[in-house]
């Protein structure tokens, strides 16, 4: 499903961020990339969206390499948990949710309804949080319409960079089990 072939990145002031990295995740298996702040987990997963291109060395995706795909079409089939979950602040917690799926071209409708579905599995009920604002969560709270933003489209390849880093341990535990859960569902049924 993604293939680094002897992917490097080496910034204009000579840092390599990433040095000939090859490595293969097939399809419903989870990989962790761990190692001290600065080696390149977060530069390595940035390459496979393209928000940042490799220096060199080629990544495929599903078999295709994504330098020769639109980035805009790259990114919204490919759900992202951000550090800092980078929710909108100017639309509701249910909107944020439902962003790729709007973008994708679902109507209205459905889309809301996939991000309620999602908040829910999340832990938080869109009939509470839905219409909230992200200002007015917990960082856990966000942390979790994060995750759900990320999978809203049911994306077939879902990157996480510290997806659980904002919250207290019982509850990061909690979100572990339960996107462990989501992980077995989706691969189960391959479409939502």
């Amino acid at each position: 499903m993604i293939r680094f072939d002897h992917i490097s990145k080496r910034y204009p002031d000579g840092t390599m961020a990433v040095d000939d990295l090859s490595f293969e995740v097939r399809e419903g298996e989870l990989v962790t990339l761990v190692g001290p702040s600065g080696c390149g987990k977060t530069t390595t997963m940035m390459m496979v969206n393209r928000l940042i291109e490799p220096t060199s060395g080629r990544i495929h995706v599903d078999g295709e390499d994504i330098a020769t795909v639109d980035p805009v079409r790259l990114r919204r089939r490919i759900g992202y948990v951000i550090q800092q979950v980078g929710l909108f602040p100017h639309r509701t917690i249910l909107d944020n949710t439902a962003t790729v799926p709007a973008l994708i071209g679902w109507n209205r409708s459905k889309a809301r309804a996939r991000a309620a579905e999602l908040l829910d599995l999340v832990g938080l009920d869109p009939k509470t949080y839905g219409s909230r604002y992200p200002q007015q969560l917990s960082g856990g709270q966000r942390q979790r319409v994060g995750v759900a933003r990320a999978l809203a489209a049911a994306p077939p390849v879902l990157l996480m960079d510290e997806p659980f880093g904002a919250v207290d341990p019982v509850v990061r535990e909690q979100l572990q089990d339960e996107f462990l859960k989501m992980q077995a569902a989706v691969c189960a049924r391959r479409s939502w």
